[in-house]
């Protein structure tokens, strides 16, 4: 959950981070972060399933025609069938996503 202190970290600060974390040049990992979404970004569009064990993974998946409620006025609107691209989270994402909580609690706990 974003709180206060939270921030965004965009894809210049994500392009430093990984150059100083695989020890290469800020060009070098511009271009694997181009490539991997990218790569992504195609195997999406053929339909695939790509899966980074651990991290998560990202799939297509059929949506049927559906009436909705707008937000303006209430009235129907009708949204064809069609596709959407889904992230699924890999457990060491989701364990990294509740370390805060649980540093946060540990933090309330000594304080008391």
């Amino acid at each position: 959950m974003p709180t206060a202190d939270s921030k965004i970290v965009g894809k210049e600060e994500l392009v430093h981070l990984i150059a100083a974390k695989a020890k290469v040049g800020l060009k070098e990992a511009d271009a694997v972060l181009d490539a991997l979404t990218e790569t992504v970004r195609e195997e999406v569009a053929k339909g695939h399933q790509v899966r980074l064990i651990g991290f998560g993974s990202w799939k297509v998946s059929a949506v049927s025609a559906r009436t909705i409620k707008s937000i303006r006025g209430g009235a129907p609107v009708h949204l064809p069938k069609g596709f959407r691209v889904s992230f699924s989270v890999g457990s060491q994402l989701s364990e990294a996503a509740k370390a805060p909580a649980r540093a946060k609690k540990a933090t309330k706990k000594a304080t008391r």
